[in-house]
């Protein structure tokens, strides 16, 4: 019982986090159900399903905001990398000889992801991050969240660099984030063995807590100024990949 309503307490909180900056709410919302749930690919299966529903909410509140070409050229990356997922998963379970990719331990991305981040905000030559960037981006996020769950604070760093509103870096990054959790679901459901709907009594709780969660961190976003918004950004990016690379290398 107390399990349930600390992850419901974290949806609500986690949900509310990301409606107002963008981001940081999914991959805390990862950590959190880590440490409640035993079983690793239930835990990015879950938190799959979870952080489309809060995606998606973000998407429709803010979907006057959305950048349509960023997200399409998003979009004809993350399907091969979805597809490109599926194979290699695919390929450890012929190769390591298992019935299920639920067997499988795959978590050496999450420290390489860190570093990735620190390195583009910090020690990258500052060169401007064209549209067509977008289109390899999705690609590697189709890769990423499979095996890591969260691939925000991957894709974040390009939204920072762009000049664009808050309410359009959360409403893209949201939709963007959406088709990645989405795309995920089936190489769960085919190859790792879970089953949502047998589930539901776990799953519908919290995606209705990201749901309100959501709601309530739009009026909170009204109230903070475009440059205070980037500012807390960048700092949360910058947090989230220490956490990344200490939480999984120490």
């Amino acid at each position: 019982m107390m399990e349930s309503v600390t992850l419901i307490l974290a949806a609500f909180l986690t949900s509310t986090l990301s409606a107002v900056i963008g981001m940081g709410g999914g991959v805390t919302l990862l950590a959190i159900m880590a440490m409640v749930m035993p079983d690793g690919y239930l835990v990015v299966a879950y938190h799959g399903i979870i952080q489309l529903v809060s995606n998606v909410t973000r998407t429709t509140v803010y979907r006057n905001e959305i950048n349509f070409p960023l997200l399409a050229r998003f979009s004809k990356g993350i399907i091969p990398g979805l597809f490109a997922a599926a194979g290699i998963v695919y390929g450890l379970i012929q190769y390591f000889d298992v019935s299920s990719a639920s067997e499988l331990k795959i978590d050496f991305l999450k420290p390489l992801i860190g570093i990735y981040i620190i390195w583009f905000l910090y020690l990258r030559k500052k060169n401007p991050i064209s549209d067509k960037s977008f289109l390899w981006m999705g690609g590697i996020s189709g890769l990423v969240t499979v095996f890591v769950g969260a691939a925000g604070p991957l894709i974040a760093p390009f939204f920072i660099s762009r000049d664009m509103k808050k309410e359009s870096v959360i409403a893209t990054k949201a939709a963007c984030q959406a088709i990645g959790h989405m795309g995920k679901m089936p190489i769960f459901i085919f190859l790792f063995g879970v089953n949502y709907i047998k589930d539901w009594s776990v799953i519908l709780p919290l995606i209705l807590a990201v749901y309100i969660g959501t709601k309530f961190g739009k009026g909170i976003l009204g109230k903070i100024p475009e440059a205070i918004f980037k500012k807390i950004f960048r700092i949360a990016l910058t947090l989230i990949a220490i956490r990344l690379i200490l939480l999984n290398l120490i």
